[in-house]
């Protein structure tokens, strides 16, 4: 077990670099720009931190926008849809489904009952009122004698 290497974490993130290098250069060189749009499951996120309002843009085109699914779970916004073509030609019907799905962190703390959504030229907009009731809470911790389990 002499031969046995413990890898550090600044190892490992080299390691991950050095495969997605790898990866990008491969599709780079054997995938047009068309695959390399297919291979990319997420879409372009942009969150904005207004004032009164975080606002949440998504690059999705030709989605239906009844396939379009919007939650918020504590501090987070996630982003679902499908998009479904059908292609008839010679030789019969072809359908393919693609799916996406992204979720962000939110900066700030929302209203979600007052939440809007919109889809229009391929785009999600997401907007979410800032919550104002909202205040941080400072607690402090306890400081509890050694060797006691309370």
């Amino acid at each position: 077990m002499s031969n046995l290497h413990l890898w550090h974490r600044t190892e490992l993130g080299k390691l991950k670099q050095d495969m997605e290098e790898l990866f990008d250069s491969f599709v780079r060189d054997f995938c047009n720009p068309m695959d390399l749009r297919l291979l990319r499951r997420e879409p372009d996120v942009r969150v904005l931190n207004e004032k009164d309002a975080v606002i949440v843009s998504a690059h999705v085109p030709g989605l239906d926008p009844q396939s379009i699914k919007v939650s918020i779970t504590g501090h987070q916004l996630s982003l679902a849809g499908e998009k479904i073509e059908e292609v008839r030609d010679g030789r019969g019907l072809s359908i393919s489904h693609q799916g996406f799905s992204s979720s962000v962190r939110l900066p700030a703390p929302v209203q979600t009952d007052q939440v809007r959504a919109s889809y229009s030229g391929g785009v999600l907009r997401v907007v979410l009122p800032k919550c104002k009731d909202c205040t941080p809470v400072q607690v402090s911790t306890e400081e509890h004698e050694r060797g006691r389990n309370e």
